[in-house]
């Protein structure tokens, strides 16, 4: 009797099945409309979490898609700076992989910057690969109030991304935050509006792409893994002269031309960055990442002193400090991987400088010019050895 009314119960369980199967094949009215609600659901739910400050509820090691997930990194820490704002100042970083690469730790520099201004500071370091100054523009605009210091590294590599890359942002795709100052500017200088669709493009792309890459690490879906700060951590090797060689050769073939091509606008986006830290009430100071000039030489076909004259206007019109670290630090070929990322040795000699110009820009000493060119201060050996020059 049992047998009889389990076989029941199943034959009842598979023709159910296979009537919601025919119901998704036939395509019914109430079918479609309960799969585009659960859709609509799932998909305002994703919103909610990415974008609303969701993010700081979840683990942020399951939200990354690879261990050098930049993009979700900073897009985490945003959001929880928002939930717990800093008490103390704060000096932000802002910049591509070159500043990425050019500290040891946000720890170890906030250190320096305390023991040479004799002020406590926090160092967050909202760097990414591939950072285009619309994204930095769109982290600040996710800061939170209070004192703050906001530390944005230049290149010429920093002026190549295109406005319609930027764009993408509009619609969710890249960093995982609102920003409304970038919808409100974006527009104008991206040639396109904000999409009526808002940020469901970016989440959807973001879900695809969590499944291709933890597919790609073979790590499963959900799995906490952790984010890896530097690209070249200890011990890195740089790659041989003839790989430099061949890295010269393909920036001054492609990166020159995009220079060229896309250094108004993103040196217009620039210039928003500074109009929103000035409205913010944040102070700002101007540095040149890391360059390795033995590799690529001084000019770099040009480029360099062109977008330091650029740099240096804007700089001026908005009174903030632009320095030159790399004028004090002797960097050899050796301390580079390639033409923009120092090894662990390099960062070693690049941190105290950047730290001791942070310092003095805290400090006030100087709060404005076109270019700040800083020298160490004198100690008592070198002093006698200028002396016995002069005699």
């Amino acid at each position: 009797m049992n047998g009889r009314v389990l076989r029941q119960d199943e034959a009842e369980h598979a023709r159910g099945r296979r009537a919601f199967a025919r119901g998704f094949r036939q395509r019914s009215p109430l079918v479609l409309l309960a799969a585009a609600v659960l859709t609509a659901v799932v998909l305002l739910g994703g919103q909610a979490l990415l974008f609303n400050g969701g993010l700081t509820s979840m683990d942020e090691g399951r939200l990354l898609r690879i261990t050098h997930d930049d993009y979700v990194h900073v897009s985490v820490r945003v959001h929880e700076l928002q939930k717990d704002p800093p008490q103390m100042r704060t000096v932000y970083l802002f910049g591509g992989s070159g500043t990425m690469e050019c500290f040891v730790s946000e720890e170890s520099l906030a250190a320096a910057i305390t023991r040479a201004s004799g002020r406590p500071v926090r160092v967050v370091s909202l760097a990414a690969h591939q950072e285009s100054m619309a994204m930095s523009l769109a982290l600040i605009d996710n800061l939170p109030p209070g004192p703050a210091t906001l530390a944005i590294g230049l290149a010429p590599i920093r002026v190549t991304g295109s406005p319609e890359r930027d764009a993408q942002m509009l619609s969710g795709h890249t960093l995982l935050v609102r920003s409304p100052r970038l919808a409100q500017v974006g527009p104008r200088h991206f040639g396109r509006s904000v999409p009526a669709s808002g940020q469901l493009p970016g989440i959807l792309d973001y879900l695809g792409s969590y499944l291709k890459e933890r597919a790609s690490i073979a790590t499963p879906w959900g799995t906490s893994i952790e984010y890896e700060t530097h690209y070249y951590p200890w011990g890195a090797k740089g790659h041989q002269p003839l790989g430099k060689r061949r890295n010269v050769l393909y920036v001054l073939e492609k990166d020159v031309a995009l220079y060229r091509e896309f250094a108004d606008y993103n040196f217009a986006m620039l210039e928003e960055i500074l109009k929103l830290a000035d409205e913010r009430g944040f102070d700002v100071v101007l540095y040149d990442q890391p360059l390795n000039a033995s590799a690529a030489g001084p000019d770099w076909a040009g480029v360099v002193p062109a977008y330091r004259r650029r740099a240096r206007r804007l700089a001026e019109r908005y009174h903030v400090p632009y320095v030159h670290i790399e004028r004090h630090v002797e960097l050899r070929d050796a301390d580079f991987a390639d033409l923009f990322h120092l090894l662990a040795p390099g960062r070693l000699k690049w941190q105290p400088e950047m730290a001791r110009q942070l310092a003095l820009a805290l400090e006030g000493t100087p709060v404005a010019g076109p270019v700040v060119t800083l020298r160490p201060p004198r100690t008592a050996s070198a002093t006698a050895a200028a002396r016995a020059r002069a005699d």
